[in-house]
């Protein structure tokens, strides 16, 4: 064994005394793998026969040079860049960033069915007998570790053409909404590309290096592949940061992105990728309960002073248009618990989808809030002509989008006949009034007195609300419908009584001039 020892150790020497790579020469390769092999089927004999502890010590150490260097010619192989440094491929552009202004960045990507072969197939075979090597000698996490560290330049290249940063994690912490979602919109196609390609062919690689080797493989993928996981943590950044509703819809885009992956999905990544799904879906559904306290805390003193439409109306409800683009992707995530438990109370009469019950009690808190606006006007008719303003807007938004499909049928009756109720309040407020002053009387004089009082007071409503808006046209033209309706009849019998008791002389308004004039008004409101 002494003699064995000494030979392995002149030949293997010869070897590990060359400056230059031993793969430079195929004969110089396989001649000291031949060397490899007979030294470990030596130790394994001795380990099996010899109680010869020094001996045996002697080979080993022999083995660890001989180790060091494979791991050197491994790394030597396996780093070798599969990008061109020439960069005459024209599907890369130059990257806009000025820290990496030698980053070519790579066009979109529309074949996702492909795999990349990072390493010319003779590099990969060369690879494969090292590796096999050195797990034979007992150095297969070395192994591992090294091809994730070899791999490692071309996995962050490969990200970084893809004009993103690998540890966008730590650039984000300290930048605003608006420069996240500029990091979010290169994010998104570079995690399509990422796990449809470059996770794929990765796989690859380490299956074919390390084959028959699943734990090896399984440990040099999952090492080397750390940089998609930086890239993937990007997720929980943007899920913590987005608090306000404005970022409902990028998040959403990611939530989207990553289930897009999942069909793809490689089995190391599954347990973070669930992760970082559940933390984008809390963080959606934290924005709906955002938006209701964003509408419960706008203050009543904001209404506008001609009864308009109230911005917070304009901005609830065109947001909830937006969001059932991607109402699919919030339907999904509404069912889904995530650990915590829906606080929206639930009516039988509503609509039972998770998402339908969330945006039907957003718009309930949202007339909720309507509603106590209109109290602060300290005049009942502006009230009315506020919430009735607010009420159409938010029927015609529902009626003009998927909100409407989402929400059913009968939840739009429900705020029709809230928009009818404020519409009869109007009418008993200010023009049940005006017919009340026409009280019937068989006295002339009093008759006369009551319709100076009816008129005085009928132009003094014109006056007032000829300042007021009416947003919508055709609800001007039904409510002018209406008062004409309530008080055209009821002032022509007056008339009528008028011209019984045969006074001379006597002249009166037209009935045709009051319902001219009721006219005049509600077409002033409907310009403003």
């Amino acid at each position: 064994m002494e003699e064995t020892l000494q030979a392995l150790d002149d030949l293997i020497s010869q070897f590990l005394s060359l400056d230059r790579s031993l793969w430079s020469s195929s004969d110089d390769a396989d001649a000291f793998l031949e060397a490899v092999d007979e030294l470990t089927s030596t130790i394994h004999g001795l380990e099996n026969t010899s109680a010869d502890h020094v001996l045996l010590e002697s080979f080993d150490l022999l083995l660890e040079r001989c180790s060091t260097r494979l791991k050197d010619e491994f790394q030597q192989l396996v780093g070798t860049s599969g990008f061109s440094d020439d960069h005459g491929d024209h599907s890369f552009k130059r990257s806009q960033n000025e820290d990496d202004n030698h980053t070519f960045v790579a066009q979109p990507v529309r074949n996702f069915d492909i795999i990349v072969d990072a390493l010319p197939e003779g590099v990969v075979t060369e690879a494969n007998r090292i590796a096999r090597r050195m797990i034979a000698a007992g150095f297969g996490d070395t192994c591992a570790e090294t091809y994730a560290s070899a791999r490692r330049d071309f996995i962050d290249e490969s990200i970084a053409r893809l004009g993103v940063n690998a540890h966008l994690e730590e650039l984000s912490k300290s930048t605003s909404w608006e420069e996240l979602e500029t990091q979010i919109m290169r994010w998104i196609p570079a995690i399509r590309v990422v796990f449809h390609i470059l996770i794929p062919s990765e796989r690859h690689l380490c299956n074919c290096i390390f084959e028959e080797f699943t734990s090896y493989t399984n440990l040099a993928f999952a090492t080397a592949c750390k940089p998609f996981l930086q890239l993937l943590s990007f997720a929980k950044v943007i899920a913590a940061a987005g608090h306000n509703p404005e970022s409902l819809f990028r998040i959403v885009d990611m939530y989207d992105a990553l289930t897009d992956i999942l069909p793809v999905l490689d089995e190391a990544f599954d347990h973070e990728v669930a992760v970082l799904r559940e933390c984008l879906g809390l963080s959606i559904k934290g924005i709906f309960v955002a938006l209701e306290k964003l509408i419960r805390c706008d203050p009543c003193e904001s209404s506008p002073p001609d009864g308009g439409l109230h911005p917070i109306t304009r901005y609830v409800m065109n947001y909830l248009m937006a969001a059932c683009v991607s109402r699919h992707t919030l339907e999904e995530v509404m069912l889904v618990e995530f650990g915590c438990v829906e606080t929206c109370p639930i009516d039988p009469d509503r609509p039972t989808s998770s998402l339908a019950i969330r945006f039907a009690w957003i718009v309930d808190v949202l007339i909720g809030n309507l509603e106590s606006k209109s109290r602060i006007y300290g005049h009942a008719p502006l009230g009315c002509v506020f919430l009735i303003n607010n009420g159409i807007y938010i029927i015609k938004k529902v009626n003009g989008c998927e909100l409407k499909i989402l929400l059913g049928e009968d939840w739009t009756r429900v705020i029709s006949a809230k928009v009818q109720q404020w519409v009869l309040e109007y009418r008993r407020a200010t023009w049940g009034r005006a017919i009340a002053i026409l009280e019937t009387d068989s006295s002339l004089s009093i008759i006369l007195e009551k319709l100076n009082r009816f008129h005085n007071f009928v132009e003094a409503i014109c006056q007032v609300q000829s300042r007021w808006v009416l947003v919508d046209k055709q609800q001007a033209v039904n409510l002018s419908i209406m008062v004409e309706e309530l008080v055209i009849p009821v002032y022509r019998d007056t008339i009528d009584m008028l011209k019984a008791t045969e006074a001379v002389g006597v002249s009166y308004v037209r009935p045709e001039d009051v319902k001219s004039r009721i006219q005049r008004l509600f077409k002033a409101m409907a310009k403003s």
